[in-house]
């Protein structure tokens, strides 16, 4: 692993939505960090956050449905109901848009984050982080799978302001550290390739509840017998 790629804040989030280049800070991949807080628009106004929430609704359909070099900000406008010009009250750009959405992947990273807490975690907590990263694909596979599909308009963005936190270096830590057990660090990194694998089925369009609930367990069962917990 390049020294580049272990300060990179944002590998671990490609892995799990199937980009893996790194890119240098300030070159600008927008995606490339998790905040911890920071808006798309600084010195936009105070926005209804309803409207705002369903322009990124829609957006996130139709940039799942025909992709984001595909659809216009006239074409969201005219799905919500409003103008043009209204819609630049909340987002000047399609980008900005495009990054909202993208860190709606970065909050729903937070809570299985949280399970891991300080410190090299068990594998018991490590189980616990990635049944909660499955549970959260699952749920939002319709971001999941827009974010894989427009993959390529995601690297060309600026980057984020703002502050960050860096999740990926607790990933590398574990898997680098001499502390921890040769044979927990393995299991560590297998089971993460498990989940990473395991996603891009959870996020296939059309996928029937039964057939996405039996591979939410098959992936949990997979991820405790490579982990050797309960």
């Amino acid at each position: 692993m390049s020294d580049e790629r272990r300060r990179d804040p944002g590998w671990h989030v490609g892995h799990i939505l199937g980009t893996t280049e790194v890119v240098p800070r300030g070159r600008g991949r927008r995606g490339h960090r998790v905040l911890a807080g920071g808006t798309p628009a600084a010195d936009a106004p105070a926005e209804p956050a309803g409207t705002r929430e369903r322009i990124l609704d829609i957006a996130l359909d139709l940039f799942a449905d025909q992709g984001f070099d595909k659809t216009s900000l006239r074409e969201i406008a005219e799905r919500l109901g409003v103008t043009k010009a209204a819609l630049y009250y909340h987002f000047q750009s399609k980008d900005e848009i495009l990054q909202a959405l993208h860190l709606r992947v970065h909050e729903l990273l937070r809570t299985p984050l949280a399970q891991l807490g300080e410190g090299p975690p068990s594998r018991d907590a490590w189980a616990g982080f990635l049944d909660g990263l499955i549970d959260q694909i699952a749920a939002n596979s319709r971001l999941f799978l827009m974010h894989q599909r427009n993959a390529a308009a995601l690297v060309h963005l600026p980057d984020h302001a703002g502050s960050e936190v860096e999740p990926e270096q607790l990933f590398l830590g574990m898997v680098g550290n001499p502390a921890v057990p040769i044979e927990d660090r393995v299991r560590i990194a297998g089971s993460l390739a498990v989940v990473l694998a395991g996603a891009a089925m959870l996020v296939v369009p059309g996928a029937e509840a039964p057939e996405q609930e039996g591979l939410t367990r098959a992936l949990r069962s997979a991820v405790h017998d490579l982990l050797g917990v309960r």
